[in-house]
């Protein structure tokens, strides 16, 4: 039984167009956090060329857990 890859969720973005995004919601995150924080969490990271990709879903789950964290 071979197991197939997953196919790439349709909300791929890159670490530093995540950063630009939360930097727009007034709880801005460096690009180098996100990714680090990506890792430590084990999310998927999908490369593309040279490119690094997550799930923009994803993504605000771990940063909305950071944020309820600080608070």
């Amino acid at each position: 039984m071979s197991s197939q890859p997953a196919a790439p969720p349709d909300d791929l973005v890159d670490f530093f167009t995540a950063a630009k995004f939360f930097e727009r919601t007034g709880r801005p995150v460096s690009h180098s956090t996100l990714r680090r924080d990506a890792q430590d969490a084990g999310v998927k990271i999908w490369v593309e060329g040279r490119r690094h990709l997550v799930s923009l879903s994803d993504m605000l789950v771990l940063h909305g857990g950071r944020q309820e964290g600080a608070e």
